[in-house]
């Protein structure tokens, strides 16, 4: 996608030339838009861990030696340089040039935030005024967003598919209406059930609607919050299962994502509410990841230190239970509400915990005795370090003839352009076949009005990653002599 980045939310292979201020990036960008590595590459240890090893002794070793979790050394600054520059040769001069002008504007942060702040007090004015609605509409929408109808989002991802990318992972923007309820006693019960049906009626016809627009084969992310303020009070109350309305909602959902070989990503969400988004999804999962099916993913954010163990227990429950394991990882968006001593204390430690997380799905099954069950992995990342990872653990699983992992990356749409061509390309030439390094780009559709603070939060992760964006604005304008014939 694309998880709240509020998600969420989604930047360069060229990691070993970014700054040491990348690590640095604001917790609003967590999520997708993490730091991508250090200044100078180093040369990385071997790390081997055993498939079936538990994640919690995964992190122990990643936390001791923050590393590769391969023999592989880290590409050199020139050949990364080159991927990446050869990467955005394929994007269209119009995509081009909006990545370079919304980073230009990101880097002033001062003037960029003041406007974001008029505009999410004022936005119904300026989708409606002509001369603003056609600069947002070309500009940030068309960039972001994948469109309002089915036509539209069709064109989006034939666009991206044109230029390498596999599929989407399509949200809805559209946020369920929050009316109070008045009355009182009886009254204000009745009232409170029907605003809750209407609630969840419109959270399941904007889910619908997208699962029919998203392609088969693709993702669609859900976020069980969106179904109105019932369900996100029997969230924060830990509610063991959903009450009849929204329990019934999600079989349609789940039944139509199946029938149409369509993937459900279930969002995480605040940390008060996980405990019963992750025993509902899990419930879901068990229900219909059976056999071949892989429909329903559940969401991992890994800078929470009780993420290692939760995943540990649910692989090992879908193990037992006999269903397939689907996972999303991300590093987590919502640093700035959680309870902070539920948080790594450092990113360091988020990142090693994210890194074994990854490695312990990724080679779950080559454990012995061989699993049963089929582990489905995406990763959420716009973290090169990472993600340079993960490639070498598939690159060695194919040399050695070894079954590749199932993993997906994904990055926002109209983010991390470079890192995700260069992923479409990087893992064929380690030895991987088509089909093997699978790149989404977490799409957001909507109208204008419904995505405006969708937008609003866009432009805010480039604001807060200026300094990291700094060397992948280099490339842009590089590229753009290059069709300008100004290339030197």
């Amino acid at each position: 996608m694309l998880t709240t980045l509020r998600h969420t939310r989604p930047l360069l292979l060229k990691s070993p030339l970014l700054t040491q201020r990348a690590a640095l990036v604001s917790a609003r960008t967590i999520h997708h838009n993490a730091a991508f590595s250090t200044k100078s590459p180093s040369r990385t240890a071997s790390l081997a861990m055993k498939p079936g090893a538990s994640v919690r002794e995964s992190v122990q070793q990643l936390s001791a030696v923050a590393v590769s979790p391969t023999s592989a050394a880290p590409a050199s600054p020139s050949r990364t340089l080159d991927d990446a520059q050869n990467a955005i040769a394929k994007l269209p001069t119009a995509s081009l040039l909006r990545n370079l002008l919304i980073q230009n504007i990101s880097a002033y942060p001062v003037i960029l935030s003041f406007f974001l702040t008029i505009l999410k007090r004022h936005s119904d004015f300026f989708v409606k005024a002509p001369i603003f609605r056609h600069v947002i509409q070309y500009f940030f929408y068309a960039h972001y967003c994948a469109g309002a109808t089915g036509p539209e989002i069709s064109r989006t991802v034939q666009s991206l598919r044109q230029i390498g990318i596999k599929g989407v992972i399509l949200n809805y923007a559209k946020e369920v209406d929050t009316p109070g309820v008045a009355g009182e006693g009886q009254e204000k019960a009745a009232e409170a059930q029907k605003l809750h049906e209407q609630q969840v009626d419109q959270w399941l016809d904007g889910t619908l609607k997208t699962i029919e627009y998203a392609p088969a084969g693709d993702y669609v992310a859900i976020k069980f919050s969106g179904a109105g303020s019932k369900v996100v009070e029997m969230l924060e109350h830990n509610q063991e299962k959903p009450d009849e309305l929204f329990g019934s909602a999600l079989t349609k959902v789940c039944d139509l994502a199946r029938d149409k070989g369509v993937k459900i990503l279930v969002d995480a969400e605040h940390q008060c509410q996980q405990a019963a988004i992750d025993r509902w999804t899990m419930d879901l999962m068990q229900r219909y990841n059976s056999g071949d099916n892989m429909v329903i993913y559940n969401t991992y954010q890994m800078y929470l230190k009780a993420s290692t163990a939760v995943l540990d227990g649910h692989l090992t429950r879908a193990a037992s239970k006999g269903f397939n394991f689907g996972a999303k990882l991300v590093r987590g968006a919502y640093l700035g509400s959680d309870p902070r001593h539920l948080i790594h204390d450092t990113k360091a430690a988020t990142d090693a915990a994210y890194d074994a997380a990854t490695e312990k799905l990724a080679t779950y099954h080559l454990a012995q005795p061989r699993p049963t069950i089929k582990v489905g992995i995406v990763l959420g990342s716009h973290n090169a370090v990472s993600l340079r990872k993960i490639r070498a653990i598939r690159h060695q699983q194919a040399l050695a003839g070894q079954p590749v992992a199932d993993v997906v990356y994904s990055q926002l749409m109209g983010m991390a352009d470079e890192l995700s061509l260069s992923l479409t390309t990087a893992d064929k030439e380690n030895g991987l076949k088509e089909g093997d390094c699978d790149v989404y780009k977490y799409v957001t559709w909507g109208t204008m009005q419904e995505c405006i603070l969708y937008l609003v939060r866009r432009a805010e992760e480039n604001r807060d990653a200026v300094a990291s964006a700094r060397d992948s604005r280099g490339i842009f304008w590089n590229e753009l002599k290059r069709r300008m014939g100004l290339a030197g």
